[in-house]
């Protein structure tokens, strides 16, 4: 998504101070000499709060259409903006979404005065724009699903010295979810593993692993023992409004934790024999 330079855009962020402001939003507005600029989201607001007072006893009113510069368009108008190209009007650029029309806000004093001309409060904006923002806490709180955790050889038993070979498998995951009523679509993928052997042995790589014979991540056990081992996997998410092609990051990862059944490693000591091992079951 990018934004194409505009004359007429700047001056289309703002509205005078005096008569009726906005109602509070999630966001405050920036006051700037003798204009308050309006984001996206508190105009949108803004916009839904009017909506639901009676047009009788409305102090303020909202209207998105097209017209660019208020100076030379009207909003009762059924014109389009002054001839020109995008990048001449401001008009946004969405990565093949539609983009959203500007806001343009009037106001009175009380239900008897004349409204005010139309003002201009929200250049042309895009659905992303309305995005709220996915915080780190809110990726964690999703049902994400641990990483499975497979050891090499595949029984309880082990042998002391010889290599426990662990891996699981990488897979980006897709969850959706619902945030401040916006239906949302969220992509968690894996991007570092931290092993713990049990035995205070610990090893945080990239890799998810291999099995045998062509593993990359393995621990000897040099003592006799039971032992747990543990695979924390961190992701990294990004997220974008369902149906909506352009995704957000998330700032922050979350985790998952998987623990598999203990195992035990034994010694295997050697000793000589006078049988022939190949043709007994005595040794």
């Amino acid at each position: 998504m990018r934004r194409l330079p505009a004359a007429c855009l700047a001056a289309s962020m703002a509205f005078p101070i005096g008569g009726p402001t906005p109602m509070d939003t999630r966001h405050s507005a920036e006051s700037e000499g003798d204009t308050v600029t309006v984001t996206a989201i508190e105009g949108r607001d803004a916009e839904q709060a009017a909506a639901g007072v009676a047009p009788a006893e409305r102090l303020e009113e909202y209207k998105r259409r097209p017209e660019c510069d208020p100076a030379i368009a009207h909003p009762e108008d059924s014109g389009v903006c002054f001839p020109g190209t995008p990048e001449e009007i401001g008009i946004r650029i969405c990565g093949g979404e539609t983009a959203v029309l500007p806001l343009w806000r009037r106001t009175r004093a009380t239900t008897t005065s004349p409204w005010s001309d139309w003002v201009n409060v929200v250049a042309w904006t895009c659905p992303t724009d309305y995005l709220p923002a996915l915080t780190a806490e809110d990726f964690r709180r999703l049902p994400l699903a641990p990483a499975p955790l497979t050891i090499q050889p595949n029984r309880t038993q082990h042998l002391v010295n010889l290599p426990t070979i662990v891996y699981t498998t990488s897979a980006t995951q897709l969850l959706t979810t619902t945030l401040l009523g916006y239906p949302l679509e969220v992509e968690a993928t894996p991007t570092t593993y931290t092993w713990d052997f049990g035995d205070g042995t610990t090893l945080t790589t990239t890799s998810p692993g291999h099995p045998y014979p062509h593993h990359d991540i393995a621990h000897p056990y040099p003592q006799p023992g039971t032992y747990t081992i543990t695979l924390t996997t961190t992701l990294t998410g990004r997220y974008r409004l369902t149906g909506t092609t352009t995704w957000t990051p998330i700032t922050g990862t979350a985790t998952t934790t998987t623990t598999a059944p203990p195992i035990t490693t034994t010694e295997a000591p050697t000793h000589l024999v006078t049988t022939d091992c190949h043709h007994t079951t005595t040794c």
